[in-house]
C-alpha cells in the first residue's frame, strides 16, 4: 500500500451558476508541516479545490473535515 499523509480531509463547496448550482467534493490525504494551523490547511485546501474544480472557486463551503488518518 502506498504511503499516505498523516491527515485525511474532505471539502465540499457549492457555487451558483447560470443553470443552478455547481457542487464538488475534494478529498485526500496530506501531511501538514509542524507549525501549520488548521486555518492554514483549510485555506490551502480551498485553493487546491478551486484549482481542481474551477466552477466552484469562491463558493460556499458546505462541508470541511480534517481528521488524523488512522483508525
Amino acid at each position: 500500500m502506498p504511503q499516505q499523509g498523516t491527515h485525511h480531509f474532505v471539502l465540499t463547496i457549492q457555487r451558483p451558476t447560470a443553470n443552478g448550482f455547481a457542487v464538488a467534493t475534494y478529498h485526500g490525504d496530506v501531511t501538514p508541516g509542524p507549525s501549520t494551523t488548521r486555518m492554514d490547511l483549510f485555506n490551502y485546501l480551498q485553493a487546491e479545490h478551486a484549482r481542481h474544480y474551477p466552477d466552484t472557486a469562491n463558493g460556499v463551503v458546505l462541508h470541511f473535515s480534517l481528521e488524523p488518518n488512522q483508525l
